[in-house]
């Protein structure tokens, strides 16, 4: 990798951790004040319109895969032209798609009343359902051609810089908003015009860096594969959606609230993952033009070493605070109970596997085998949204997160399997011995935790107490994991340094 390409890397990750942890602490703020100000009825409106509106993204998902794949070669290879005629196609695309969400969201504005138990009139709730859906529309399509270009040149920071200033901008402003009382209509009027000047700005930035060729014949061939992108992108949306969308249907809005706020703490693992993988892709795609590998087996052992790492530090947390957590961010909403300590251990071991599948997904989607795996895609699909339904008969707000959990397992072992047979020729006994090392650091670090009765640090509700526990559980985490990366895992620390050099 030549040195402009390094910085711009080095840029991507700084800019993408500074957005994660922006974004993170403006989703704490906001939710704690719509529940405290307006109830848990409209936040769990809220949560559940947004869910349902990201359904409908799927409109577009397939077309953001499709395009970074082809670019990577154009981008290698320096052709503005390919590029310039990559981008022309997708912009089309995306206008054709534009007009299809905007009738979808009219037709779900009218009807989703009628889908929910609420107090609220229909016109309250079918007009917040409209306005919020124009922000989804904003961020969705305004912005993801050049979103998608940034992404696959290594300059995603540029995006992270636009969303960190409008982010902050919009907190601030809801917050004064909601303080003087004005109604959450109001408030989320504001946002939607806030984020759609951001993906304007954006266009003019990167129209300006690549001298983009508007007047080139669009390269249809470069969204053929958008198609099977798509059924990839529907699984992912099948995951991130699933549980808010039954719980709508077959609970009420408060539930899904409850379910907000655990996700709170979901969304921010995800997101402090994605400073670790965001650049990660792009370095795999230039290997697999190379044909380089035995690099590319490497750095993925090398990777999914990271990963291990990452999970047996962070959930090691995750497991100890999060009930604690939501005791103090719930504390005085008396509408309906927050603390539910089973729900908590169920949905952070959901998202444990979902981290675990995240190496052999990125090799995945690096090499373009997207049609290849897309069975897989529909087949985890149905699994959730099947096993989610059954068990929220019985089980509640704990079916959903069993059915995501099983859909996970699977998915999860589904791409381990695919990569080694079909794009690395590898064991997966190591694999699988990582999965197992990682469990292991987070036994004996709660133990620890436990054990030296560290956790009475929690047992007062307040921010203070619990930054203070979160401080220990993590020294205690840490310790216990690089102590065994010692014991069994020395080569790997080499073989991250060189990922992280390239």
């Amino acid at each position: 990798m030549n040195t402009s390409r390094k910085k711009r890397t080095i840029k991507s990750i700084i800019f993408m951790a500074l957005y994660q942890v922006t974004v993170f602490a403006c989703n704490l703020i906001l939710p704690r004040l719509i529940i405290s100000n307006y109830g848990s009825e409209y936040n769990g409106i809220i949560g559940s319109i947004t869910q349902f509106l990201n359904l409908v993204s799927i409109l577009r998902l397939g077309v953001a895969g499709a395009t970074r794949y082809e670019l990577y070669k154009s981008l290698e290879e320096n052709d503005i032209n390919k590029t310039s005629s990559i981008i022309k196609a997708t912009e089309n695309f995306m206008r054709k798609i534009a007009s299809i969400f905007l009738i979808l969201l009219i037709v779900f504005s009218i009807f989703y009343p009628f889908m929910i138990e609420t107090s609220h009139s229909w016109k309250e709730v079918a007009s917040l359902a409209f306005i919020i859906g124009i922000g989804t529309f904003s961020q969705y399509f305004f912005g993801l051609t050049y979103q998608t270009l940034l992404q696959a040149d290594q300059r995603l920071y540029i995006y992270n810089i636009i969303q960190i200033i409008f982010n902050l901008i919009n907190t601030i402003v809801s917050c004064v908003l909601i303080k003087l009382n004005f109604s959450i209509h109001i408030v989320k009027f504001v946002t939607v015009i806030l984020f759609t000047i951001s993906p304007i700005i954006l266009n003019i930035f990167v129209s300006k860096i690549y001298k983009i060729n508007k007047n080139v014949v669009p390269d249809k061939t470069a969204l053929n594969k958008k198609n099977d992108v798509m059924a990839h992108s529907i699984a992912n949306i099948v995951h991130e959606n699933t549980d808010v969308i039954v719980l709508t249907l077959l609970a009420n809005v408060k539930v899904v609230s409850v379910y907000t706020v655990y996700n709170l703490i979901i969304n921010g693992l995800k997101q402090l993952l994605l400073i670790f993988t965001s650049s990660l892709e792009s370095i795999f795609g230039s290997l697999w033009v190379k044909k380089d590998f035995e690099k590319m087996n490497t750095y993925l052992t090398a990777f999914e070493y990271l990963i291990n790492l990452f999970v047996s530090i962070v959930f090691s947390c995750s497991f100890v605070l999060i009930i604690p957590f939501v005791k103090i961010y719930t504390l005085g909403v008396t509408d309906i109970e927050y603390v539910i300590p089973a729900y908590g251990f169920l949905v952070l071991v959901a998202q444990m596997f979902y981290c675990y599948r995240i190496p052999s997904l990125t090799v995945t989607q690096a090499a373009g085998k997207y049609k290849e795996t897309k069975n897989g895609a529909f087949v985890e699909a149905f699994l959730n949204i099947f096993l989610s339904v059954i068990l929220t008969f019985k089980f509640g707000i704990l079916g959903v997160v069993l059915g995501t959990l099983a859909a996970n397992i699977f998915r999860t072992v589904q791409y381990i399997i695919f990569v080694s047979k079909n794009i690395i020729k590898r064991n997966n006994i190591k694999c699988l011995l990582g999965l197992c090392w990682s469990w292991f650091n987070i036994i004996v670090s709660i133990g620890c935790f436990y054990i030296f009765k560290f956790n009475n640090i929690l047992n007062n509700l307040n921010w203070l107490s619990w930054l203070l526990g979160g401080i220990v559980i993590a020294f205690i985490s840490i310790f216990v994991t690089l102590l065994n990366t010692v014991i069994f895992y020395r080569t790997q620390l080499l073989n991250i340094k060189k990922l992280l050099k390239r």
